[in-house]
């Protein structure tokens, strides 16, 4: 038997070596490169003509169509990329190993091999692990990658949250996809099968928006800028080798392997069966004409003093909900409002505005710690009388998800990202209402000026809320009470304890509100 003294000397012993193997990582020197710019629009593909023939009628005005439904969102972006001539521009937080990940990462393989300019631009939290696999990609000619605010040590990452803490936790949250220059593609939806309505798992509520027209050249702008950021490190800069041609070959055939396994599954029938751009030819597609505002943090966001918001998206947006007057609606799964984001909806509601929030409740969040921190804010924002409601984990999601082709998943969780103002306008995007969103990450969403989408979104989220979630309220004891539907009789029940969450999960939240966190959340 190993004595104590012997197992404590193991452990700092590897904890040292450890130690060592990170400390010595430390990221390349600063490379001279020029700065690249999206493509330019021809104005000659096919693409070009359909957009442009239907913006004609709405000169300087931009084109909305919001993706509530996770297949649809998944469609919209291989058929876009199906139609790509010029240039391909892709901005993600995460991006899963899984089934759509690897069909994603397969049609813009495609898209490449047909001399179509691909960048594909990862924060490096979508990276973790994934080196070998992005540099096949980055070592096709017309197919470029790079790696947002990376981690120096490519393989263990842990003991660099130490000496890099305050760096390397600050992440480019971004969520976008840029096509040919005319049409694209933003919102709350990283890459993977859980965003797209495709895990039997767990599944997102999430929500995306297809723009075109001038808010198309300020998302690309936005692309460009963090594309250039000397925080962005091209992957084969970062790994320090490069792969074998026979590795490359294989990692490219395996992709177009898993399109012909999936040729008859669910996504690729849902491609089959969108026809966004048939429907924008034939004037059927549901589309927003008007103003829309792209609001965006600035790369170097991730650099400054936390609260020093003059990178910040922030100081844009505050000012919608400072001037909603008759209804806010809030869809925000990681929702930590601090006392300042109380008070603002507080004045909301005592200058006659209904404000409605709908987040996560403790057994539909993934991330425990937050609920423990939003938990604190709860009794104070029901005072200050805004409808406060909470995602079940155990509903089905047929309002959000119109097709019968979604994945069956006992588990639903809130991703979605947005507000919606006095049922005028609308932001999509990737902001959470927490201090990492606000202080931290960077983030990018838009505001789409049109009353039917805001109208239609706020009457989604606001007539299915009996059916998805529970309302949070405080009895005439000033005890919390969840308020919701019998899955089995529809009769409406009243519980007094967190719903439909074990022991554990309220053991983390509670461990969570007590420590001194709340800014990294």
């Amino acid at each position: 038997m190993i004595s104590r003294s012997r197992r404590s000397r193991n452990v700092f012993l590897s904890l040292f070596v450890l130690g060592l193997l990170s400390g010595c990582a430390s990221l390349p020197g600063p490379i001279e490169r020029a700065e690249q710019r999206a493509v330019p629009v021809t104005g000659d593909s096919a693409l070009d003509h359909t957009i442009a023939d239907f913006l004609a009628p709405y000169p300087g005005q931009s084109a909305a169509h919001f993706l509530k439904d996770g297949l649809d969102a998944f469609a919209a972006r291989l058929t876009v990329a199906d139609r790509a001539s010029r240039s391909i521009d892709a901005q993600y937080y995460l991006f899963h190993d899984d089934v759509t990940g690897g069909l994603y990462a397969e049609r813009l393989l495609r898209a490449a091999e047909r001399g179509v300019k691909v960048r594909l631009l990862l924060d490096d939290m979508g990276a973790h692990r994934r080196d070998d696999f992005l540099l096949a990609l980055d070592h096709h000619p017309n197919f470029e990658i790079r790696i947002f605010n990376p981690f120096a040590n490519r393989k263990i990452r842990a003991l660099e949250y130490l000496y890099r803490f305050g760096l390397v936790t600050r992440r480019m949250h971004n969520k976008s996809m840029v096509v040919d220059g005319v049409v694209a593609i933003t919102g709350g939806r990283n890459i993977g099968d859980d965003y797209f309505d495709a895990s039997h798992k767990s599944n997102f509520i999430d929500m995306d928006v297809m723009v075109f027209g001038p808010a198309v050249d300020e998302i690309g702008g936005q692309f460009d800028q963090y594309w250039n950021s000397p925080l962005s490190y091209d992957i084969e800069t970062l790994a320090r080798h490069s792969p074998a041609p026979a590795e490359v070959l294989s990692t490219w055939q395996a992709l177009h392997d898993v399109t012909v396994k999936q040729s008859d599954g669910s996504y690729l029938k849902r491609l089959e069966l969108a026809g966004f751009f048939e429907h924008l030819s034939e004037g059927t597609l549901p589309i927003s004409i008007g103003p829309a505002i792209v609001l965006v943090d600035q790369p170097q966001k991730v650099r400054e003093p936390l609260y020093d918001d003059t990178t910040h998206l922030a100081p844009e947006l505050w000012p919608y909900f400072r001037q909603a007057t008759r209804e806010l609606v809030i869809l925000n799964p990681y929702f930590i409002p601090s006392d300042s984001g109380v008070q603002v909806l507080a004045d909301a509601a005592q200058r006659g505005c209904r404000v409605v929030v709908l987040t996560n409740s403790l057994a539909a969040n993934d991330v425990a710690a937050v609920h423990g921190h939003y938990s604190k804010y709860r009794k104070a924002l029901i005072m200050a009388g805004v409808e406060l409601h909470e995602l079940r984990a155990d509903r089905p999601m047929p309002e959000f998800s119109e097709s019968n082709l979604a994945a069956p998943s006992d588990h639903i969780s809130l991703h979605i990202k947005t507000f919606v103002f006095d049922r005028q306008k609308t932001f999509i995007g990737s902001l959470n209402l927490d201090a990492r969103s606000v202080y931290q990450n960077t983030e990018l969403g838009i505001i789409v000026d049109d009353p039917e989408m805001a109208s239609q979104i706020a009457e989604l989220a606001l007539n299915n809320l009996p059916r998805l979630a529970y309302q949070v309220q405080l009895d005439d004891q000033d005890r919390m009470t969840w308020t919701g539907l019998d899955p089995d009789s529809q009769e409406e029940i009243i519980l007094y304890k967190e719903p439909d969450a074990g022991f554990w999960l309220k053991a983390v939240a509670w461990i969570s509100r007590i420590m001194p966190v709340e800014s990294q959340l």
